[in-house]
């Protein structure tokens, strides 16, 4: 049955039977009200009386408050007759046929087969299993343990946070796992201290400030593997660092980033096997390289001071393989040029006061937000905010140490995680691993729960002329779609077809008239048509009407997919208002702002200065001999057009 698809026949016939209820019932009180009181009554003398005036005395008097039950009971029986009879006539020309050759989808919604068709928890206790939370009342959750990964789509201004989030956090907490979570402060400051009392390791990444934040230093990892002696693993990580903060987006031509991509490698290796203090080792450090190391006074090679001191560190640095394309051009004709401006475009990020600070160096081990119990609050950024790469860094850095730490333990996460990431698709650019942990995170006791606001927040996962296939395969991966408040043409198709089909039987009719006899003749005829209409998903108010969850048999125990309506409700009326302290919008305003407080007056007893970033004395003098100039642009064939490079990226592009 479609969902609302009695909604207008219902009220069209409130309508008309509330219209029947007022125009009749007057002419009908005095029987009623004699009848009531046991008196006889004059039917002649009602008779002649019928009229306006009749009409207009009984509701200009008063009399109708008397008569109120008899009228709401009227205009029940008028309703349920005029409905009645509008859903037969309409069942005799239109019949659902079940197990129809043309679809046999239904939307589950009875409470018996939704506590059947899922996982129940009522709040109360240490719950067996956990997941993303499909359904909430204040009797408990539905979640499906057997489905790692879901995605929901939800407009803004749709409740995710309050209607989905909490409870999933309240859930995942209650069951032990530890928790990455990306979206808003709300979160965070309403969640955290429940967090702290069950022992959790609390971190907070913020990039704007707020108190008491961790800071990340993206090339620590970098410098780890060279402090460990292992080349190999920090030649890898910088040109992921590389990719993670140069992303490419949908244009053509890729030259000019992936040329910075490869000079960015080179730097960062520079930096990282510099012989200065660990803390000194940095994103600003290597933006600083950049800058003094590409503004020599060589106006045919800007860049021949960056490029001389790669050249001297000796026989076969890191940097060297990487650094190829530097070596070779490099700012010395217009392509060249084209790619430090990339590079240094790039860069500038780092030299914002705010974010010097928060990436000077590492306060967390990534490592040990992995082997322990740890909530993990990662403030995100408006949508389009350049500051967004320094979390692709982080999340794809986190999943590069937790498949280190799945091979030490026996290919399972130390403990069960969930990535609850909201407002994940305001940072517009491809996280390399999401794709991967909704390919192998199952065995790995890694959830992947993704919160959009649209599906075309996911097509920074396209490649240029793939036609979609890079967000299509990430969704594919998914196991659960949920549409929880859609408001985008194109995600109304994607939810309609994904729902699928039911099949419908028409009756019709035909007469002939021959010989002076007339016939009619009945046929009946199949069609598909949709279980949910595009434009039924406007019409949906998720707190009213609950969410869609459609469940792929794939990814789930056999006899949970299908096409689910579940109830929601507020975060403060289920069992998360009791979990975590909430209470109506004032409440949980002053806890927030209680919150606030107590960790900018925690932060203000931490004394942190921020490491002058490193740069080596270059040497700028005009030295160069007429044979070693750099041939002019007429001669290097590599501009805009014509820019050929080898591709050492495709693996991290994939």
């Amino acid at each position: 049955m479609d969902l609302g698809r009695y909604r207008s026949t219902a009220i069209l016939a409130a309508a008309f039977a509330a219209v029947i209820d007022i125009a009749l019932y007057p002419i009908v009180a005095p029987a009623i009200a004699c009848a009531v009181a046991g008196a006889a009554f004059d039917w002649l003398g009602w008779l002649d009386a019928i009229g306006l005036d009749l009409w207009e005395a009984f509701w200009t008097s008063g009399e109708w408050l008397w008569h109120m039950p008899f009228m709401l009971a009227g205009f029940a029986l008028a309703f349920l007759i005029l409905f009645g009879y509008s859903v037969a006539r309409e069942g005799e020309r239109t019949r659902e046929v079940e197990s129809g050759i043309y679809g046999d989808a239904r939307v589950i919604r009875g409470a018996a087969e939704l506590v059947r068709r899922n996982d129940f928890w009522d709040g109360r206790g240490t719950p067996e299993r956990a997941g993303l939370v499909l359904g909430a009342t204040a009797k408990g959750y539905w979640f499906d343990s057997s489905v790692p990964h879901a995605l929901t789509c939800g407009k803004t201004g749709s409740g995710k946070t309050q209607l989905q989030v909490l409870e999933t956090m309240h859930l995942t907490f209650a069951a032990g796992w530890s928790v990455v979570s990306t979206g808003k402060p709300e979160v965070l400051e309403l969640t955290a201290d429940r967090a702290w009392g069950l022992g959790y390791k609390v971190v907070v990444l913020d990039l704007t400030g707020y108190p008491g934040a961790s800071r990340y230093n993206p090339i620590g990892l970098v410098v780890d593997a060279v402090e460990a002696g292992d080349t190999d693993a920090a030649v890898r990580t910088a040109r992921q660092v590389a990719v993670d903060l140069i992303p490419i987006g949908g244009e053509k031509n890729t030259y000019f980033p992936k040329a910075a991509r490869n000079m960015l490698a080179a730097c960062i290796l520079v930096v990282c096997t510099a012989d200065i203090p660990r803390r000194r080792k940095n994103m600003a450090s290597v933006a600083a390289l950049v800058e003094r190391g590409t503004a020599g006074d060589d106006p045919k090679d800007p860049s021949a001071p960056l490029k001389d001191y790669i050249r001297n560190l000796g026989p076969s640095p890191p940097a060297f393989s990487p650094a190829s394309d530097l070596l070779g051009d490099g700012g010395a004709t217009t392509a060249g040029k084209n790619v430090v401006s990339t590079l240094k475009e790039a860069l500038s990020i780092f030299s914002d006061g705010a974010l010097r600070a928060v990436t000077s160096e590492s306060s967390v081990s990534i490592r040990d937000l992995i082997e322990k119990k740890t909530a993990v609050y990662i403030e995100m950024l408006d949508e389009g905010d350049p500051y967004g790469v320094v979390y692709t860094c982080f999340l794809d850095q986190w999943w590069q140490v937790a498949q280190q730490v799945c091979k030490e333990n026996g290919g399972r996460m130390p403990h069960e995680t969930a990535l609850v990431l909201d407002e994940i698709g305001n940072l517009n650019v491809k996280v390399a691993c999401l794709p991967a942990i909704a390919t192998l995170g199952r065995s790995m006791r890694i959830h992947e729960y993704l919160f959009v606001q649209n599906l075309k927040q996911l097509n920074a996962y396209n490649e240029p002329g793939d036609g979609g296939a890079g967000r299509d395969k990430l969704i594919g991966s998914i196991g659960t779609k949920v549409a929880l408040s859609l408001s985008e043409p194109e995600d109304f198709k994607f939810f309609t077809a994904l729902a699928g089909k039911r099949t419908v039987r028409s009756m019709g009719t035909s007469s002939q008239r021959g010989q002076g006899r007339a016939s009619v003749g009945t046929s009946y005829s199949e069609a598909a048509v949709p279980l949910i209409n595009e434009w039924e998903w406007q019409q949906r108010i998720p707190i009213r009407d609950g969410l869609i969850a459609i469940k792929g048999g794939e990814n789930s125990k056999p006899g949970r997919e299908g096409v689910f309506e579940l109830p929601l409700d507020y975060a403060n009326r289920t069992p998360a208002g009791s979990f975590f302290g909430l209470g109506d919008e004032e409440a949980e305003r002053q806890k927030r702002s209680a919150y606030y407080a107590r960790a900018k007056a925690s932060a203000q007893n931490e004394v942190y200065e921020v490491p002058e970033p490193w740069c080596p004395e270059f040497n700028v003098g005009d030295e160069t001999d007429d044979d070693d100039e750099i041939a002019p642009d007429d001669v290097f064939k590599a501009d805009e057009e014509n820019a050929t490079f080898e591709d050492e990226w495709a693996a991290w592009d994939e």
